[in-house]
């Protein structure tokens, strides 16, 4: 594998507005294929490479354009790239980018959305990252971007809270808890949280607690898959192999022989 990553914190002008940014960089003029799969957050992608980039859900392939916009990845994606290129992404909360974009959020779900070169070219880090081949300024681009952008974004501090919730226990929050905690009926909960969000509460639980099963997985190559499975919250191992199939299309321990051999595995 030819390809750097980095992980970059968030400035606190953006901690309602994107959850992590990576970096993604070769040097190097092989074709790479870049690995994701559901984690609960659309993005946004700044990228740079002589030759086009493709991105494929499924039996669907597109060609992107720079900087594009992509919904929530319920199926596994793989993204084609030529190097020598960087590739930076940024996890969205849903609702910025509806309110920010104009986007409806369910049209996202597992594609891709241009933004026109006249939307971003009033950033000139943009440009000038892609003649000085440099991450760094492709970063600083997207955070001014973004922050110019969250201007007038008014985020729905309770329903973030519920998000945060979520997170912070891996997937293994109660829903009913959560909903009683902030004074809301669980159903009035359900419907709130799926229009800011473009899930339902347990979807988004669901696809966390695979998260942190597949990032264990990735970090701990000899731990057990049964360890895996209880560690997380799963009620068996069986429960676990039909959660993990059904974002990766493999089961855990056909996805762990064939992580070795798999170029650019990554996720966001």
């Amino acid at each position: 594998m030819e390809v750097h990553v980095i992980k970059a914190p968030i400035p606190n002008e953006l901690k309602y507005v994107a959850k992590d940014l990576y970096i993604y960089k070769s040097k190097h003029k092989n074709k790479e294929t870049l690995n994701f799969f559901a984690d609960g957050f659309p993005g946004f992608v700044f990228f740079h490479s002589l030759a086009p980039v493709r991105v494929i859900v499924g039996n669907l392939s597109k060609e992107m354009e720079p900087v594009f916009i992509y919904g929530q990845t319920l199926e596994p994606i793989r993204i084609e790239i030529e190097g020598p290129f960087f590739f930076i992404m940024i996890q969205l909360f849903p609702s910025f980018i509806e309110a920010t974009f104009k986007i409806p959020i369910g049209e996202l779900t597992n594609s891709c959305w241009t933004i026109p070169k006249s939307e971003w070219q009033g950033e000139s880090n943009f440009e000038i990252s892609i003649r000085k081949q440099s991450t760094e300024l492709a970063k600083e681009a997207i955070f001014r971007f973004l922050i110019d952008k969250a201007k007038y974004f008014n985020p729905d501090l309770t329903l973030h809270t519920c998000m945060e919730t979520i997170l912070e226990s891996n997937g293994n929050s109660e829903i009913k808890t959560i909903a009683n905690s902030i004074g809301m009926s669980e159903r009035t909960l359900q419907r709130k949280f799926q229009q800011y969000v473009g899930l339902t509460p347990k979807q988004f639980a669901t696809i966390i607690r695979f998260q942190s099963s597949l990032q264990e997985m990735k970090g701990n190559q000899n731990s057990k898959l049964t360890d895996i499975a209880y560690e997380n919250g799963y009620s068996d191992q069986s429960h676990f192999i039909r959660q993990f199939k059904s974002f990766t299309k493999e089961k855990p321990f056909q996805f762990r022989e064939k992580k070795e051999t798999m170029s650019g595995l990554s996720n966001f």
